[in-house]
């Protein structure tokens, strides 16, 4: 069998991955796009080889529920072992994302060993929260079946110090002691890049709200961007060490980014909003033993890594994707904005965003990425675009591309959390 594994540098800019990573070896997509603006919609359709409005993800639907098996499923039924290591929670917290997977382990154990207590999951799975939730996991440390020093060691962090680190230590440390076999598939995610931001000059975190762009309340933006920077750089550096482990373990290595980052273009920050080139675009690379490194400048989509895993791992499956190692056709590829999540009205309304200003980013929108080197999608303000459509009525190609797919009609559910998970939200600039 085929060892695969997948490595989400999370929120990392295609231009600042050029730039800090040219070390990578492996075949380069330099016109990658995702299908969405954030974590949950891109990695719904990297495991369903659908957009997300077809299986029926979005801010207020983060559930993966669709009734197709997942890729993980899949590999599972063939005989993988399924591994899923996250420090993001928006993969982690909400039911649906477990599909297939053996182990997982969150951004709050990722460096602990196997016989540590596992802060992370005992903290979702409770119904306790605050002081009470931590009172009786010291319980179940001292008097269970764990290492008791480095779990008290770890909850002692966890309870003190902010956990918006992104897990990048921690799943160095993993990676290095877990025994991989040869029929093994692996998930990461590495939230390195994501805001808050650790400026060079060692100074307090930054972090970029999506209201900052509708408040004007940036007044440090030089700042802000060397602090993202000075972010990537890191990642880079830690992510070398991680990619020569993994290469020694795996067969295939897959390195890209679930979306990007505004950091100030037309006024915007953050990630949360809209369907800005800066947000679509995303490094993708493959890396592999019988893999020529080179380029591929063919548009290409987050959906083909879904076929491209399952062909590599000999598995059948039905997906929009196509084989990126083989030579993948030059097709439009869409791209979704499916409007607010709740915590993000709660946001805008604490900072003071007037009522017409969260109205305008309410409605779900959509874009697309021609061959031609095209890229046009709606915004508040109309229809914007960047090059010239060689196609036609580039609004009008737009309509046939949604169209096209049967978006699943869902009810928004109820999408509250913890206090502990609100508090990593708020870490995070979510909430």
């Amino acid at each position: 069998m085929t060892g695969i594994a997948i490595v989400v540098l999370d929120t990392l800019r295609h231009d600042a991955f050029r730039e800090a990573f040219d070390w990578l070896d492996g075949r380069w997509f330099t016109e990658a796009y995702s299908t969405s603006h954030w974590t949950i919609p891109a990695h719904a359709s990297m495991l369903t080889g659908r957009y997300a409005s077809e299986v029926g993800v979005h801010g207020r639907s983060p559930t993966l529920d669709c009734e197709l098996p997942v890729l993980t499923e899949r590999l599972a039924e063939e005989g993988y072992r399924t591994r899923m290591f996250t420090g993001n929670p928006q993969i982690y917290q909400y039911d649906g994302w477990e599909r297939g997977f053996d182990q997982r382990v969150g951004q709050a154990s990722l460096g602990l060993s196997d016989d540590a207590f596992d802060w992370a999951t005992f903290g979702y799975d409770t119904e306790r929260e605050g002081a009470s939730l931590y009172l009786d996991a010291l319980r179940r440390v001292l008097f269970g079946d764990c290492a008791t020093l480095p779990s008290l060691r770890e909850g002692y962090r966890l309870f003190t110090q902010s956990r918006a680190y992104g897990g990048g230590e921690g799943l160095r440390k993993r990676v290095r002691r877990t025994d991989f076999g040869d029929d093994e598939f692996l998930l990461a995610n590495l939230m390195t890049a994501h805001t808050p931001y650790y400026p060079p000059d060692g100074g307090d975190p930054v972090t970029v709200l999506a209201a900052d762009g509708l408040t004007d309340s940036v007044t440090n933006p030089g700042r802000i961007r060397r602090a993202y920077r000075a972010g990537v750089e890191y990642l880079s550096d830690l992510y070398r060490d991680i990619y020569a482990d993994l290469r020694a373990d795996f067969d295939y290595v897959i390195t890209l980014s679930d979306h990007g980052e505004l950091l100030g273009e037309r006024g915007m920050w953050n990630h949360s909003l809209g369907l800005d080139p800066e947000l679509i675009r995303v490094p993708l690379v493959i890396g592999g033993d019988d893999v020529e490194s080179g380029t591929c400048e063919e548009v290409v989509s987050l959906l083909d890594v879904h076929q491209t895993i399952a062909d590599l791992a000999g598995v059948e499956v039905e997906s929009r994707g196509q084989n990126l190692l083989d030579s993948p056709e030059a097709v439009p590829r869409l791209f979704e904005y499916h409007g607010l999540v709740p915590f993000h009205d709660q946001q805008f309304e604490r900072r003071g965003v007037p009522a017409s200003e969260r109205d305008q980013w309410t409605n779900p929108r959509d874009g697309f990425v021609a061959p031609d080197g095209f890229y046009g999608y709606q915004t508040p303000d109309g229809f914007r675009s960047v090059g010239e459509f060689t196609g036609g009525d580039p609004e009008r190609k737009l309509s046939e591309l949604v169209e096209s797919i049967d978006r699943r009609e869902i009810v928004a559910e109820d999408v509250s959390v913890s206090d502990d998970v609100q508090d990593r939200l708020e870490d995070l600039g979510y909430a």
